[in-house]
């Protein structure tokens, strides 16, 4: 009964049981108990002319100073450029100083006080997880600034013994109005901003089962190997199975999900092109080397999916450079939250043609399969 334990194939299962368990395990739970919140960049604009603006950009900016602040500033010059740098998705939001700040905390000592306002821009489209957490930090700051100013401005008047109306003291109390605006909305039924990663999950889990059922169909058909023919064949399909998984995929989430999609073509498309990468991709890896191959598509699976949700700013170096940076399924998500958020006017091209060249070097590789084994047998 224990001779089972003294054989070596034992032993190598549990030490291959173990690896495995250790690299998904580090893969899934790895993100999320190293990442931490810091860097996010906001931009801010002062587009106030008066003492007040300039006091209230510096007291933000050396509140965000440290190296390891949850949020970074950057100074832009106008309301437009963050608007602009925004619908880019440079940027996670924007501190806005009106032009009449100064104007307004000057008129709290006046008997028609008049609350300073500020703009908080969230740019909500970019990334779920970082636009609540923005929107959490400037309203943190907002009450710090209103108990500040608040504090400053009840001790000037009392050194003056001036008397206040009960207008004024409302007002002082609460010095600062902080508007907050939704920037390239996420819209409704959108998982809370995340449809652009289950998406392009389900995305590349339809080209991971395509690609293998096509895989084992044409090595079937050419009696266990495989011909330039026949990789020609595994590509078109491919094609023809991507088509069907977007308009699929597109039934379900807008039809039964109710997401909103702002141009159903540029999504249907923007799915199909992702789901025919992520096919031709897989495809490479078993025509080449076969079910051996096949823990190379599930280790990218397992590594690349968990990071998605995540800003890479809060990414440690190994998930960021190492993963993050090169994974496919990024290019796509990007592509697919473009269309969604930002009316295909960010960085589509750039993710498309990122993804495109992938592809192409995919196809090549899918074809060059066929021709290198066909020449290989008739040697």
């Amino acid at each position: 009964m224990f001779r089972i334990f003294t054989g070596k194939t034992f032993w190598l299962y549990l030490v291959l049981i173990m690896l495995v368990l250790s690299l998904f395990s580090f893969a899934q739970f790895g993100p999320s108990s190293t990442a931490k919140v810091k860097g996010l960049k906001v931009a801010i604009v002062n587009e106030d002319r008066g003492t007040q603006g300039k006091t209230i950009q510096s007291k933000l900016q050396e509140s965000f100073s440290k190296k390891d602040s949850p949020i970074k500033l950057v100074k832009l010059s106008s309301s437009h450029a963050a608007k602009k740098a925004l619908d880019n998705k440079e940027y996670y939001g924007a501190v806005i100083i009106p032009e009449h700040f100064t104007n307004q905390l000057a008129s709290l000592q006046t008997p028609k006080p008049q609350p300073a306002q500020i703009e908080f821009w969230i740019n909500q489209g970019m990334n779920a997880q970082a636009a609540n957490i923005v929107q959490t930090v400037l309203n943190k700051v907002s009450i710090k600034l209103n108990t500040s100013i608040s504090n400053t401005l009840f001790h000037a008047l009392d050194m003056k013994k001036m008397p206040l109306t009960s207008a004024q003291a409302k007002v002082i109390n609460h010095p600062i109005v902080a508007e907050t605006h939704l920037m390239n909305k996420v819209g409704s039924h959108s998982a809370g901003g995340n449809a652009p990663v289950l998406l392009t999950m389900l995305v590349w889990l339809g080209g991971l089962i395509s690609s293998l059922l096509m895989w084992r169909t044409s090595r079937k058909i050419g009696g266990g190997d495989l011909s330039l023919r026949l990789t020609i064949g595994q590509v078109l399909a491919g094609f023809v199975l991507s088509i069907a998984q977007a308009m699929i995929l597109f039934a379900v989430v807008s039809g039964l999900m109710n997401l909103h999609v702002p141009n159903s073509w540029n999504l249907i498309v923007a799915l199909t092109f992702s789901a025919f990468v992520y096919y031709l991709l897989q495809t490479t890896i078993l025509n080449w080397l076969g079910l051996a191959g096949w823990p190379i598509i599930i280790l990218v699976w397992f590594y690349g999916s968990p990071l998605l949700p995540y800003p890479p700013e809060m990414l440690n170096s190994f998930f960021h450079y190492w993963v993050y940076s090169w994974v496919p399924v990024r290019f796509g998500m990007e592509m697919i939250k473009d269309v969604l958020y930002f009316g295909g006017k960010a960085d589509l091209w750039t993710m498309a043609s990122i993804l495109g060249y992938t592809g192409l070097g995919a196809l090549v590789a899918v074809l060059a399969s066929g021709w290198w084994k066909r020449k290989r047998k008739t040697v």
